[in-house]
């Protein structure tokens, strides 16, 4: 490899990093705060492990860019596929398909069972999974896609069912904050990814390589994020003693 080091390799071992530490941090939160949460506590697992493996194969990844082939042009260093970066892209996008069948059962239940909008998001999420192997634009946008179903049905649904509800602080408007900040933080980094690799093909510039570094890592976060985001919700609840009353949010837990 020659000793000029993309921008890509020099930022993308940064966010890794900091990003990992973020979701390490809620997870941390989460588990003694939502011990009841029985049926969700092996997914969050699943995936806060998958966003672990995918710091372990980056970090070897830079590692091997930035140190090892730094100065070298074997073929291993040059020319072959690095097992480790193969590993990373496969546990990214595995992450990416869990949080957002994840999102799709929150589809199904706050939009009243609604077997459209969430067979449009299990069907993106499977297809962008199912394209793996094939890192491409077309994968990158059916993920961008997925994740914005998904916001714009969880805005549009909590949206209305805010209707008529007086309350002194509106709950229902803060979780609705959290979802869609999350959701279109997911979206807007696919949708960069897939404009950036497109760029690349053409110029050769590497520019996705630190977005891509960190675009499982969105997901990871913004799954927990929703998840944590309860517990300030449920303690300004039970402060003011006022009734959360709304039939399809206890099923969000």
């Amino acid at each position: 490899m020659s000793s000029a080091i993309p921008t890509g390799l020099r930022w993308g071992a940064g966010f890794i990093g900091n990003l990992y530490g973020v979701s390490a941090c809620q997870y941390l939160l989460y588990l003694p705060t939502f011990r009841d949460d029985k049926r969700l506590l092996k997914s969050v697992f699943l995936v806060f492990a998958l966003d672990t493996l995918n710091t372990i194969t980056l970090t070897s990844f830079y590692c091997r860019s930035l140190i090892v082939c730094r100065w070298n042009t074997s073929y291993a260093c040059t020319l072959e596929m690095p097992w480790d970066l193969s590993s990373a892209i496969g546990t990214s996008f595995t992450t990416a398909f869990f949080v957002q069948c994840f999102y799709a059962h929150r589809v199904w239940i706050i939009g009243n069972r609604n077997k459209f909008l969430t067979g449009a998001v299990l069907i993106t999420a499977i297809v962008q999974f199912g394209v793996t192997v094939t890192l491409s634009t077309v994968s990158l946008s059916v993920r961008a896609i997925c994740d914005a179903i998904i916001t714009t049905s969880i805005y549009f649904y909590l949206r209305s069912s805010r209707a008529g509800l007086l309350w002194k602080e509106n709950y229902i408007q803060k979780l609705n904050f959290v979802f869609v900040r999350m959701g279109m933080f997911t979206c807007l980094g696919a949708l960069a990814m897939a404009i950036l690799y497109y760029h690349d093909q053409k110029s050769g510039t590497n520019l996705t390589t630190a977005p891509g570094a960190i675009l499982g890592k969105t997901y990871a976060n913004s799954m927990l994020a929703v998840l944590n985001a309860r517990k300030g919700i449920r303690d300004r609840q039970q402060a003011q003693e006022l009734p959360l009353e709304i039939p399809t949010l206890p099923s969000i837990h």
